[in-house]
């Protein structure tokens, strides 16, 4: 609900400046919500307050801009960063030699299609920046995958309208709940990860050693 009140502010105080700086925030790995930002867009859109193809197409620049970011930081520092950091974030070599292949394999559907899944869409370009997509196939494949993305976001606000208010305290209470689950799904996400990430840096260490007679 913070979260909520929050961008709503500054997306009403501040507009199209608004959106854009939390859109590219959101392809730069940080935690901002492009649900939010954007669905609080349309209904300042149908209320009159914002230009509805405006908005989204802040939005959409907004995240191109952020992705580039994201993926010249992961092209140029990506693996050094896993491997200097990774052990905090429970990531490994191997981790980054799976995600490399799986983005050889699915560059196009990588780079649009997680564009479409939430949270991990604010990540994409960080990851396709280490594999070293095409910076022309990325710009083009993350355009399209953020106007998909931000125009249903802001079509559902739009549609939303006025309701908007009422709908978001209808729900708060079940957001609660909702808090709870999340937080022990992550909580076992994370205990699987943490098992993963010592077997995984025990292999890459007994390899190491091997080589290293």
């Amino acid at each position: 609900m913070l979260a909520f009140l929050s961008t709503s502010h500054f997306v009403s105080s501040s507009g199209y400046l608004a959106i854009f700086l939390l859109c590219v925030a959101q392809s730069c790995c940080i935690p901002t919500s492009s649900e939010i930002t954007m669905g609080f867009a349309g209904v300042l859109a149908a209320t009159g307050h914002l230009n509805l193809e405006g908005a989204v197409a802040v939005g959409v620049t907004g995240e191109i801009v952020g992705a580039y970011v994201a993926w010249l930081i992961g092209r140029t520092g990506g693996r050094a960063i896993v491997e200097r950091w990774g052990k905090y974030v429970l990531l490994t070599r191997t981790d980054l030699d799976r995600a490399e292949a799986w983005y050889g394999r699915h560059e196009r559907w990588g780079v649009f299609g997680g564009r479409l899944i939430p949270f991990i869409r604010g990540f994409v370009a960080l990851i396709a920046g280490v594999a070293e997509v095409p910076l022309v196939s990325f710009g083009l494949l993350t355009a399209a995958g953020s106007l998909v993305w931000l125009g249903a976001m802001a079509g559902i606000g739009y549609g939303i309208g006025g309701h908007w208010h009422t709908i978001v305290h209808a729900f708060s209470d079940a957001g609660y709940v909702l808090a709870v689950v999340a937080v022990a799904l992550i909580a076992a996400f994370f205990w699987h990860r943490w098992k993963s990430y010592r077997t995984t840096r025990d292999l890459e260490q007994q390899a190491e050693a091997v080589r290293s007679r």
